[in-house]
């Protein structure tokens, strides 16, 4: 805010955007988080080859900030469901595009013939000639791929 003779300027756009930026965390939000924590954790430890449930308890720490804790619970879920190509590919968006690279190389082990990991895979290559060669590798485990 800029205070001209007395009078206060503010920027009204920009005091919103503010607004928005800023976390509030009350005593409910807190509680909600908590109470989720515990039925997802119930969920992944009952029924752990269930890729939903390990997705859920992954974005649930992601939103309540914990990225690193997020990342954890997801690994924990691509041992658990191995076979789930969108535990994997939440795995993936859960990292640092480097870091997503592995993952992805790990899931294309597990899952060869995903052909979703396989475009995500490629679709992290900045350099075109290393996405080619990513896809051109995808062409050979799935030939009959329309997607690749």
């Amino acid at each position: 805010s800029d205070s001209v003779s007395g009078q206060t300027v503010v920027d009204p756009k920009g005091y919103l955007t503010d607004l928005n930026s800023v976390k509030v965390s009350t005593e409910a939000e807190i509680g909600d988080i908590k109470k989720a924590r515990l039925l997802l954790k119930s969920v992944t430890q009952t029924n752990p080859g269930h890729g939903p449930g390990w997705i859920a308890a992954a974005r649930l720490e992601e939103v309540a900030g914990k990225l690193v804790a997020a990342r954890q619970i997801i690994r924990e879920g691509c041992r658990a469901c191995a076979a789930n190509e969108d535990v994997w590919l939440e795995a993936a968006r859960l990292q640092t595009p480097e870091n997503a690279k592995v993952v992805l190389a790990d899931a294309i082990k597990k899952i060869p013939t995903s052909v979703k990991i396989w475009l995500q895979a490629a679709s992290l290559e900045s350099n075109l000639g290393m996405r080619r060669r990513v896809l051109r590798k995808a062409l050979e485990v799935v030939p009959n791929s329309v997607k690749l």
